[in-house]
């Protein structure tokens, strides 16, 4: 089902430069590698430190930097100073749909097939990043990661995010890993690629050596039609961090289009809609739409 006449309003304009995946940052594994015990004991020992060598003044960084931080909450939550946690915040409803090859989005939602990639580690030994072998899986990891952006047409790649989970227990948490392709046969030319192989023969050698490393993988296809997607007051997170190839029509040059548009109207405004099997119109009987 489309919306005829009535395609859908890119909010970002093309860029020349592909945008890299977001992968996980070596402050985050670092943090996630000690209980908050384990830090509050650290800090406490630096301040015992701090004691001996400066007596009661040791106790005035910690102050400071506590009333520091106040201070800046108090200000931002006012409005008197600039809140860093709303940059990059779009401030409508949003989806993702992905344009063709020569840039238009169309009117039909959920026009192409979408295939998503979950592929996740978890370090299950006593000292952590030290242990045997996980230098090895992040450089890995960082390495394909690399890979697929320097190589996005030929492996159909669109964009990838990572996520930390940090419900299952107090440190060494799982690391996820999400990736989107155009394509399953993209997503097989880079497991057989070189790069993916070389890792792949690797794992395959040490992993009865290093048990404590758990790694895995799911895979899903979602045909067009079978996918959908809504983001109201967000950044940039998710399937709306990848771009496609197109090619400018008044230059003829090869530049990379985000998927976000506006889904404020038409049928973007329902679930339904979005995966092309309504008018969008379905939740009219609520009300009005605030956004």
């Amino acid at each position: 089902m489309k919306a005829e006449g009535k395609d859908f309003v890119n909010l970002f304009p093309p860029q020349e430069k592909r945008p890299l995946s977001a992968f996980n940052s070596e402050e985050q594994f670092f943090r996630d590698q000690l209980s908050v015990t384990t830090w509050l004991s650290l800090g406490a020992v630096a301040q015992g430190l701090l004691f001996f060598a400066l007596g009661r003044l040791a106790f005035l960084p910690g102050v400071a930097v506590i009333l520091y931080r106040v201070a800046i909450a108090y200000l931002q939550a006012t409005g008197w100073m600039h809140n860093p946690y709303m940059d990059g915040i779009i401030k409508q409803k949003t989806s993702a749909q992905f344009p063709d090859p020569s840039g238009s989005y169309g009117s039909t939602p959920a026009n192409n097939d979408v295939v998503v990639l979950l592929i996740g580690f978890r370090n299950n030994h006593p000292l952590g990043i030290l242990a045997p072998g996980v230098k090895e899986i992040g450089e890995g990891f960082s390495a394909m990661t690399k890979d697929l952006d320097a190589q996005a047409e030929k492996f159909d790649f669109l964009g990838m995010t990572s996520w930390l989970n940090a419900n299952t227990r107090e440190t060494q948490n799982e690391t996820l890993v999400v990736g989107y392709f155009k394509t399953v046969e993209g997503l097989l030319a880079f497991a057989h690629d070189d790069l993916h192989r070389k890792w792949w023969a690797w794992w395959n050698s040490n992993y009865k050596k290093w048990s404590h490393m758990s790694i895995y993988h799911e895979v899903y296809h979602a045909p067009k039609g079978h996918w959908e997607s809504i983001y109201v007051n967000s950044h940039v997170s998710g399937i709306q961090s990848a771009t496609t190839e197109v090619v400018d029509q008044e230059t003829g040059k090869e530049m990379w289009a985000s998927p976000i548009v506006d889904a404020s109207r038409g049928l973007l405004k329902t679930s339904a809609g979005r995966m092309s099997r309504s008018d969008g119109k379905e939740n009219d009987k609520y009300g009005a739409d605030p956004y």
